[in-house]
């Protein structure tokens, strides 16, 4: 051998000396060598989840969340849903707001703090039962969609719906999610239990059926999931599936109950929803394609279906982007731009994008650089230490992002120092008898205000929206206030009831919001105690009112105390 040969043959010591170096400069903590670090940040995140859920019981509740268990309680304490308490929500809303205030009667717990215990177990039960069917379904090669998508649904659940925990749109996705894993398997061919596809269909019913704009979701999966099965099987097979005939059972024992038990529904609360809801707040199609919600999953779903339908060819990755249309179906039908209304539209466009990175680290990254080599997987001979780190990573990522959007708790850190102690101090002072009236076009901070302090509001709304509705626009030479006999039948109702409600009720607390979210008419500045004191029964009965404080933008006035009556 020559010289130049021996020269580059590499020495056998060569590694040991370099080891040796690189202990010299930052020797090996041996204590941590040893321990499996994927799998403790995968499970660190899993925990963090689950942790978050706790900053949800801290003051104040999401104001709308206040207002249907408020209704509940008035519902379950002799009040006539729709009646003694008008709201536009479904009644199978109330049903299920009905049971944390019923654990509250029996418990003297707030409804709030049970509400948020109850959506704490259904979203543990929601991810148990979608982590089955994910373990039972993915391919035991497919170890990041093992490793990320349980967690990227956890985070769904729990930390991503921030301010719309409890909302509507947050109880139907923890309902719907097993379901929808659940119908990718059955799209499939996959062998499921009878009872698995029953339970599934039946709690997705309760979910879809709570708002008529859920449809569309129900509706776009089972088509594709009827279409698949008949092809692969027969057309008998797919229909003998019980998953849509108990989402169809919910369905219609819902439209039973609201005929039946609740008529009110019909006769009272959508003609008013008719006449005036669609007033309140409507944007166009273009504005809501530009809002800062609808608008990213309105430009991401169309990208993202082209990789679920055309290049991963999945069942999973093709019902998510089903229901994600259908999500955003309903952000669009309800015309408001509201948050919480595209929150199932962004859930599903997240886990979208989750079972397409999955999928392709999966099918081509670990393929090729780790299948064929386990023996140099990270932190020793593990092959699905490699999958967890990028999940739990992706995920630390994940969160950056979220805390970037929205901050976490921000109504729950700014408590303190909001309006809100102060007006809850007041109403526990002041009002002496538990009745209080709020003319204010929002329902925050009334609700959840009247909540925790367990008081009741004269009036059958939860606010002034109807009263938006009625003028929201100002024709020209049109008077500020329309006369009791140019009234629609809904306004000459507020008008009346309002007044009625009040001087039956004698509330202790009249509080009145200087803005009145209604645009100045003729220049003319809309004021509600002004309009309702055109109302002679309104008007007699403020005479026994005083100007109490004015505070923030609320004039509240307290009624007197005649010595030789009773209060109240």
């Amino acid at each position: 051998m020559t010289e130049s040969h021996a020269a580059e043959k590499p020495s056998a010591a060569a590694p040991q000396h370099r080891q040796q170096a690189q202990e010299q400069i930052s020797p090996p903590l041996k204590w941590a060598s040893g321990l499996d670090w994927p799998r403790l940040l995968h499970g660190f995140l899993i925990a963090l989840c689950c942790l978050w859920i706790v900053g949800y019981f801290f003051p104040p509740i999401n104001h709308d969340t206040a207002v249907l268990l408020y209704i509940a309680k008035v519902w379950l304490g002799g009040g006539k849903l729709y009646v003694d308490a008008i709201d536009m929500n479904t009644p199978l809303v109330f049903v299920l707001h009905l049971l944390p205030e019923l654990l509250s009667k029996l418990t003297g717990l707030q409804g709030a703090t049970l509400l948020g215990a109850c959506l704490g177990r259904g979203i543990a039960a929601s991810f148990i039962a979608c982590r089955r069917v994910l373990s039972g379904s993915l391919d035991p090669d497919h170890a990041t969609s093992d490793a990320l998508l349980p967690l990227l649904l956890l985070f769904l659940l729990i930390v991503y719906p921030n301010n719309a925990f409890g909302q509507r749109e947050h109880i139907m996705l923890v309902l719907a999610m097993p379901y929808l894993l659940i119908a990718s398997g059955r799209a499939q061919g996959e062998v499921l239990s009878f009872r698995l596809r029953l339970l599934s269909g039946l709690a997705a019913g309760l979910g879809f059926a709570m708002k008529p704009y859920f449809i569309g979701i129900p509706a776009l999966v089972e088509c594709y999931v009827l279409v698949r099965t008949a092809r692969r099987e027969s057309l008998r097979s797919a229909l003998n599936d019980p998953a849509p005939w108990a989402m169809l059972a919910i369905g219609v024992a819902h439209a039973l109950f609201a005929v039946f038990v609740t008529p009110e529904y019909f006769s009272i609360a959508l003609p008013i929803a008719a006449e005036f809801y669609s007033e309140v707040s409507n944007w166009s199609w273009i504005d809501l394609a530009l809002n800062q919600h609808v608008g990213p999953p309105t430009f991401a779903l169309p990208f993202l279906g082209i990789l679920a339908w055309f290049v991963l060819r999945s069942d999973l990755a093709r019902v998510i982007w089903l229901a994600g249309i259908g999500g955003l179906i309903s952000a669009y039908a309800q015309g408001k731009g509201w948050p919480y209304q595209v929150l199932p539209a962004q859930v599903f466009t997240l886990l979208l994008a989750g079972v397409i990175i999955a999928h392709v680290m999966d099918h081509q990254i670990w393929p090729r650089h780790i299948r064929g080599r386990q023996q140099d997987t990270i932190a020793g001979q593990n092959p699905k230490s490699a999958p967890r780190l990028f999940a739990a990573v992706l995920m630390v990522l994940v969160f950056y992002q979220e805390s970037l959007h929205a901050r976490p708790f921000f109504k729950q850190q700014e408590y303190a120092a909001s309006e809100m102690p102060t007006l809850l101090h007041i109403l526990k002072q002041e009002a002496y008898n538990g009745r209080v009236l709020v003319l204010s076009p929002g329902i925050y901070p009334h609700f959840p205000l009247l909540n925790y302090a367990d008081m009741r509001m004269t009036m059958r709304f939860e606010s002034m929206w109807v009263l938006q509705g009625a003028y929201a626009g100002c024709d020209e030479f049109a008077p500020l206030y329309n006369p009791p006999e140019a009234m629609t039948r809904a306004e000459a109702f507020v008008f009346r009831s309002v007044a009625e409600d009040f001087y039956k009720k004698k509330p202790s607390l009249l509080i009145v919001d200087k803005v009145a979210g209604i645009p100045r008419c003729q220049g003319d500045t809309f004021d509600y105690l002004e309009y309702f004191m055109r109302n002679p029964l309104f008007a007699k009965r403020f005479e026994d009112y005083d100007l109490f404080m004015d505070f923030d933008r609320y004039m509240i006035y307290k009624r007197r105390q005649h010595p030789h009556k009773p209060a109240g």
